[in-house]
């Protein structure tokens, strides 16, 4: 599981970038989103590539800091469709 920090600006972005690609596989890659208070772009980007890659992402207790800007983007649908419990 990849835990996503408070801040998940560029360089929290740049940071957990290899690990998700190394974490990425044929079963969904769990994110635990609890604990995000801002997320930016970079971050957006890299979530909404790993929800499309082949095994994709399931997202457990997505903060509201997360859930605001997935529906202020648009990107809800793409990110959360694999949403665990």
């Amino acid at each position: 599981m990849i835990t996503l920090p408070p801040v998940c600006d560029r360089s929290a972005a740049s940071a957990l970038y290899p690990e998700f690609t190394e974490a990425l596989g044929v079963v969904p890659l769990a994110i635990d989103a609890s604990r995000v208070e801002r997320i930016g772009q970079a971050m957006l980007q890299i979530l909404v590539s790993a929800a499309r890659s082949e095994g994709g992402i399931a997202v457990h207790e997505a903060s509201p800091a997360l859930t605001a800007a997935l529906r202020l983007t648009g990107l809800e649908h793409v990110v959360m469709e694999g949403v665990a419990p």
